[in-house]
């Protein structure tokens, strides 16, 4: 089984996937807020929702080894994620062609900190979060609503030898 190394989070090795935020410091909010500095931050990112927005909880939890067996991705939507207590690592890649023919060798990981948002733009793999310094971590996750149902592709990865371990 192949090891995938997750890496920190940099605005040069993550740009191709999405965009991020840390919504916990307040001087980098501050840089890109209209409103001066008092502790309200507005539009920091932009999500683009073809349809009404939701709030949805993803619960994770710390495993002794972090297996990718299923990709997801949306193609006509973005999704955003938001560590709510915990520290977590995500995968990513870009989803070429029908599911059944994205390769898991071909994806990214990074580290995500609680407080950080993450903008996940449309069709790129995606899956399962994995929880690193806590036992559970809790995820908001906005995506438009039924998204589950009317903009998911994916696939399960059956074959062992093609799956791969999340390594820190």
């Amino acid at each position: 089984m192949k090891q995938l190394q997750a890496k920190q989070l940099t605005p040069e090795g993550f740009a191709r996937y999405g965009a991020y935020q840390n919504l916990l410091d307040a001087n980098d909010l501050a840089k890109k807020s209209i409103l001066p500095p008092f502790g309200f931050f507005p539009d920091v990112m932009t999500l683009e929702f073809g349809d009404q927005p939701t709030v949805s909880v993803c619960k994770v939890k710390k495993a002794e080894k972090n297996i990718i067996g299923f990709m997801e991705a949306h193609a006509k939507t973005c999704e955003g994620l938001l560590p709510i207590d915990g520290d977590v690592i995500i995968y990513v890649g870009a989803a070429f062609g029908p599911p059944e023919r994205w390769d898991p060798d071909k994806l990214e990981a990074f580290i995500v900190p609680k407080g950080t948002f993450v903008k996940l733009n449309a069709l790129v793999i995606h899956g399962s979060q994995y929880a690193i310094d806590t036992e559970e971590a809790h995820l908001l996750c906005m995506l438009p609503a039924r998204t589950f149902s009317n903009d998911m592709l994916s696939t399960m990865i059956k074959d062992d030898e093609k799956k791969v371990e999340l390594v820190l």
